[in-house]
């Protein structure tokens, strides 16, 4: 069965966009990233995710911005700097809520990746859910006993690592139920392909708003 994604190509884009505004001095990428970034958590009615999106980068923002005008009293690179974290918290915001990471292994896999580095990846992804409700656990039980555990407690990851090792025969079991064996050509039962029509009308899209950009700033 074919699927067809777009993952790929929105992830490129992101990775694009990562390394342009890294080295770019143009103030109106990072807005209209940022703006883009809140119309579409605004959409999508993430209010969580807007309101981490809004404070979260906040603190890094004002001390970059705030050591710029302490040292060099440059307003408008200080601004830069302030939009470009703001822009970097909003590039991985989209990645981590719009594309699909499991997709986007299983698409490179099979087109090369080798098929260890992406099991193995899978394998924390899907563990994750297990480790948060673990570390939950651990702090419930530690308030029940009035003891107050900060995130940095080493409980917290020895208990991950322990899960780890729980885990590992069985990952092993089941790989080996289903036939998995390393080095050796896998089929595929659901066939990743990028969506031709999509992708191209996003890297129209993409490359119409950067011509612009590059006008408005001559």
């Amino acid at each position: 069965m074919k699927k067809k994604i777009i993952s790929p190509t929105l992830t490129l884009i992101i990775m694009v966009l990562t390394i342009w505004i890294s080295f770019s001095k143009l103030l109106v990428p990072n807005i209209i990233i940022i703006a883009t970034t809140i119309f579409l958590l605004f959409l999508s009615k993430y209010w969580n995710k807007l309101l981490i999106f809004i404070f979260l980068p906040l603190l890094p923002a004002i001390g970059s911005a705030w050591a710029i005008i302490v040292h060099s009293s440059n307003y408008k690179y200080a601004l830069l700097i302030f939009t470009r974290t703001y822009s970097f918290a909003a590039l991985g915001l989209i990645l981590a809520t719009y594309i699909s990471l499991v997709e986007l292994l299983k698409y490179f896999e099979q087109h090369g990746l080798s098929s260890n580095i992406v099991y193995g990846l899978l394998v924390v992804i899907q563990a994750l859910p297990r480790i948060q409700y673990e570390t939950q656990m651990i702090t419930k039980s530690s308030r029940l006993r009035g003891i107050f555990l900060p995130f940095w407690s080493p409980y917290y990851y020895a208990k991950a690592i322990f899960i780890a090792l729980t885990w590992q025969p069985q990952i092993s079991e089941a790989m080996t139920i289903h036939a998995y064996e390393d080095f050796k050509a896998r089929t595929h039962y659901n066939k990743y392909t990028i969506d031709k029509i999509k992708s191209l009308f996003i890297i129209v899209l993409f490359s119409i708003l950067l011509i612009l950009l590059l006008i408005i700033n001559k």
